[in-house]
């Protein structure tokens, strides 16, 4: 009898290890289903800042802010992971590919958040453009799709973003985001709709080796973030970055390197009340387009 209580027990505490991953993911992105989780900022640069990065013009701008990769004149692949809260099933993952032309740039962004019994993705394309030394615009086309276990399938969508920057002068810099501002609904037994996001930021390089950035977000079917990073460069090419967000609040801290045609960021973020998680990202640039 004592036999197969403990052969109860422990087939019980198995499943429910099983079962955590499952259970922690619906409490942090699908109750309700339209926190979608997805839409915040990409790349260890941005991670290292406490998230900001509207007003960075950097290549995870193909995530963050399509205006932001509006002056690339190098064809670049970059990569990104982040393991959220230090559970594989919460992995968050990036790839991107951008594509100077003479009329402006195309930029080519997957991301994916879950594991195989449910994942949130997006695929997107699009296209900045600078008008003039001081102002650029991007516009981005996405479509979303959240797969479940077989037994319940999968849902898509389509949506866009826009961005805007614009340099006040040499120092500081403006940036404003918008996604999904039609309020699309994702088809799903409540109808879901996917949130309407806006971020406003501004970046200023105090010093050439000093970057303050800070910028605020409104979810309009969550909470009021703010924002705060900062970046210095210790040494040639090498930087070391730390912020916070509140609301929920988050302390990050990082470091980023560029070698030649490579550049790496990790980052490390503690979560007040869920935890650690760790970010890297690579970037390599192929090469350099000299008719632009």
């Amino acid at each position: 009898m004592i036999f197969l209580r403990r052969f109860a027990v422990t087939n019980y505490t198995k499943k429910m290890k099983r079962l955590l991953p499952t259970i922690l993911i619906i409490y942090v992105c699908v109750i309700p289903l339209y926190a979608w989780d997805l839409k915040q900022p990409v790349g260890g640069r941005a991670s290292s800042f406490g998230l900001c990065s509207v007003a960075l013009t950097d290549f995870w701008s193909c995530h963050n802010n399509p205006a932001g990769f509006a002056m690339f004149k190098d064809i670049s692949i970059g990569i990104s992971y982040e393991n959220r809260f230090l559970l594989k099933e919460l992995g968050y993952k990036n790839a991107g590919v951008l594509l100077p032309i003479k009329l402006g740039v195309f930029g080519v962004s997957v991301s994916q958040f879950g594991y195989q019994h449910y994942n949130e993705n997006i695929f997107g394309i699009g296209f900045s453009r600078s008008f003039g030394p001081n102002l650029r615009i991007g516009l981005k086309l996405d479509y979303l799709l959240i797969k479940f276990s077989e037994t319940y399938g999968r849902t898509s969508t389509a949506t866009f973003e826009i961005g805007m920057q614009y340099n006040i002068n040499e120092r500081i810099c403006f940036g404003t985001y918008l996604f999904n501002p039609i309020h699309i609904k994702i088809r799903s037994p409540n109808n879901n709709k996917i949130p309407i996001i806006m971020r406003l930021g501004v970046s200023y390089k105090m010093t050439d080796d000093f970057l303050l950035t800070s910028e605020v977000e409104e979810n309009l079917e969550d909470n009021f973030s703010y924002r705060l990073g900062i970046e210095y460069e210790i040494y040639h090419n090498t930087f070391i970055r730390s912020g916070f967000q509140l609301r929920p609040e988050l302390f990050t801290f990082g470091f980023g390197y560029e070698y030649k045609n490579c550049i790496i960021d990790i980052c490390g973020q503690m979560h007040i009340k869920l935890g650690t998680s760790l970010n890297c990202s690579f970037i390599f640039k192929i090469k350099r387009n000299k008719e632009l």
